[in-house]
């Protein structure tokens, strides 16, 4: 569980990736995943006229298919591209490596269908009461499985902390969305937000819900495995800002990457028991790991001076800020009535996903700088013995 697997030991001599083999492979799998589209809308629409949303529809086929090509090549880009990309990948537990790859998997492909089965509703509703025959509808299929497989594979080859956070925040908030268009029940707001990934919002309200959260667990954890090489980076490179060395407390403060990490491990399996627990099932459980994750995120809000110490200034009054903004809305709902308890978790998610941002936008501009630095410093070691 130490920091030895990040620091990449095998990176000098690894298989380099070059940005080329990344868009040649991507444009192979996309070719080869728009003829197996084009083979299943032609076995599919066989004697039919399908129309563009519905059952056995173009946009069915096409969300089936493209969620087979998204895992697909999701899977490929991570085993064969990604971990060679970034071999401290390859050096981290075999468990680790799965539950990073399942994550990467399954948000890829839940985002395929959630996309695709959107824009054909947006096309019915725009051509209603458009039928396709069956080359016309077995081309569409083909397109979209190919360009697909080619996002999905780019994407998972470039993955990063910084890019697989946006991947993270737009699924969520994708997800969460769509759960309320499906909710039977429009007052569910009146309750709370656990109401939708119950059986009486509706099934698909349920079922929408409840996997986004357990997916979004999944990548949050595959998330951390990122977040944490760059933290383990910067604390490697880690020095006192001279003006505080005056202090004994400044000079022993070190950056505690492992702590952070298992915060935010604690903050992935709760949302993953979140969504595996519905409110309705266990209230007691339910709310047991609503509990965990607000623990540990409070611990990450209130220690970032201890835990991130060569973080800017303003990142910990950010930080600092983030608590009393939470404090707050729990007095204007619970104390002032000011809004349900709905109102309180969107105040919350929204004030947590900002800090998120800030935290991950400010880890990966000080990894830039350093790696910056290193570079000139490299440039430069070169350039004084030819000198000499």
């Amino acid at each position: 569980m130490g920091d030895v697997p990040y620091l990449n030991p095998d990176a000098a001599v690894s298989h380099r990736i070059t940005e080329l083999d990344i868009e040649r492979r991507a444009l192979w799998a996309g070719l080869i995943c728009s003829i197996f589209g084009l083979t299943a809308g032609l076995i599919f629409f066989a004697g039919e006229h399908p129309a563009l949303f519905g059952r056995w529809s173009v946009g069915w086929v096409s969300a089936v298919c493209g969620a087979t090509a998204a895992a697909a090549m999701s899977a490929y880009a991570f085993r064969s591209i990604l971990r060679y990309r970034e071999p401290w990948l390859r050096h981290i537990p075999v468990w680790r490596q799965l539950l990073t790859g399942v994550g990467l998997i399954l948000v890829h492909a839940a985002s395929s269908v959630m996309t695709i089965l959107v824009v054909f509703h947006l096309f019915q509703q725009a051509f209603f009461g458009l039928h396709f025959d069956v080359l016309a509808g077995s081309l569409a299929v083909s397109a979209v499985t190919g360009l697909t497989a080619y996002l999905c594979l780019v994407a998972t080859a470039r993955t990063s902390a910084e890019t697989l956070s946006v991947v993270l925040g737009m699924f969520m908030a994708a997800g969460v969305l769509i759960s309320m268009l499906l909710a039977e029940e429009q007052g569910w707001w009146r309750s709370m937000f656990s109401f939708l990934g119950t059986t009486q919002a509706g099934r698909g309200s349920f079922w929408t819900f409840n996997l986004t959260l357990v997916i979004s667990g999944l990548v949050l954890a595959a998330f951390t495995e990122f977040l944490t090489r760059d933290l383990v980076l910067l604390s490697k490179a880690y020095r006192c800002r001279p003006a505080l060395r005056r202090y004994k407390l400044a000079r022993n403060l070190r950056p505690r990457p492992r702590v952070v990490r298992w915060c935010l491990v604690v903050v992935a399996t709760a949302i993953i028991g979140i969504g595996l627990v519905p409110v309705n099932v266990s209230m007691q459980v339910h709310s047991g790991f609503v509990q965990l994750a607000s623990v540990a995120m409070i611990i990450l809000l209130m220690g970032t001076a201890v835990l991130l110490p060569g973080y800017p200034a303003v990142f910990h009054l950010m930080s600092y800020a983030a608590v009393g903004a939470l404090w707050v809305a729990f007095i204007l709902w619970h104390e002032w009535s000011y809004y349900n308890l709905t109102g309180f978790e969107l105040a919350v998610v929204a004030i947590m996903f900002s800090w998120i941002s800030v935290f991950i936008r400010t880890t990966a501009a000080m990894t830039r700088d350093g790696e910056e630095r290193n570079q000139v410093v490299k440039a430069e070691e070169h350039r004084l013995p030819r000198m000499s």
